[in-house]
């Protein structure tokens, strides 16, 4: 479908953002023959997208994240949803309707009856100076991404997750060593995952410690530690610093018609509902999510068959 067509169409439902949730629900959607659009800001599938690996999806013994993602968007679009690839500004009440405006960062509009959000969140930035000099130049938040440029290099990983453990197992294919720095000596990972680093010889961790800050010359080749405990810092040698030390939601397009927590994740009941009338939300997005791809799909879908009984009675 070409943009002006996509423009001048009211749309059944509209989907921000293209990761498992958004994917589940446009599945749903668009089998039920409401017309369905998914916007999303950089690529389909999201943060699974840049997932090296994926083993606890059902059905899927093996398979990479973009593999997953692919699927996923044949599948979709095979019952007709489709996918435009935008920056959604602001979500506004169109005056005298029930529908929705989405703004578009090129001054263009969306007509929606009914909205899902699904964007997700984006990783959280390490709060260390330097980081916004050397971002891109040695940082980064994004070992499938980026690993293959610290081939023989010292690598350091900030953070004690699931995710700072697999994507820190992912970088030790490529790393000279690879050092887990976390700020406490407890982590949050599963046995497995630290298992399956900790089986690696170039793999170490430093307990305790915060970055402090990240210098280099034009690129990065050292970080500032502090020890949580003594304060003493020391320099330690690094050409890459990855960060994994949470995650940002980015709901703040909508934030003004929905209520969220403190730290933005979007506020829902259990058919995914937001506190405004006509938008649901659904994935990483959400509070309490557990981000985990199956359950982000589920989210998906109970909003999907809930949409498809709001308008339906809309109709009526």
């Amino acid at each position: 479908m070409q943009y002006e067509e996509i423009l001048n169409k009211r749309w059944d439902v509209v989907i921000v953002g293209g990761g498992p949730g958004g994917m589940g629900a446009a599945l749903y959607t668009a089998r039920a023959d409401l017309s369905t659009l998914i916007i999303e800001k950089q690529f389909v599938g999201g943060l699974i997208a840049l997932t090296h690996e994926v083993e606890n999806y059902p059905a899927v013994d093996f398979a990479s994240g973009m593999e997953l993602t692919q699927k996923m968007e044949a599948q979709v679009k095979k019952f007709g949803t489709e996918i435009l690839y935008k920056d959604v500004q602001k979500v506004e009440r169109v005056p005298d309707s029930h529908d929705f405006f989405l703004n578009l960062s090129d001054g263009k509009q969306i007509r929606a009856r009914s909205l899902v959000i699904a964007c997700g969140s984006a990783p959280r930035r390490l709060p260390a100076a330097g980081e916004e000099e050397y971002y891109g130049r040695g940082v980064s938040y994004c070992a499938t991404c980026d690993g293959a440029f610290f081939r023989d290099k010292d690598i350091v990983v900030v953070g004690g997750g699931e995710s700072a453990f697999q994507e820190g197992l992912f970088l030790t294919q490529f790393g000279k060593s690879v050092t887990l720095v976390h700020r406490r000596d407890a982590f949050r990972a599963t046995e497995l995952a630290k298992r399956r680093a900790r089986s690696k010889p170039n793999w170490t961790e430093k307990t305790n410690y915060t970055v402090e800050e990240i210098y280099g010359n034009g690129t990065v080749n050292g970080v500032k530690l502090k020890h949580t405990e003594t304060g003493e810092v020391e320099d330690f040698r690094a050409d890459g610093v990855f960060g994994f030390i949470g995650y940002e939601p980015a709901s703040h397009f909508a934030a003004h018609l929905i209520d969220t927590d403190e730290e933005g994740y979007i506020v829902v009941d259990g058919h995914m509902r937001t506190t405004c009338k006509g938008i649901w939300a659904a994935g990483d997005i959400i509070k309490g999510s557990l981000k985990q791809m199956v359950i982000s799909a589920g989210n998906g879908a109970t909003a999907a068959i809930d949409i498809r009984e709001y308008l339906s009675e809309e109709e009526d």
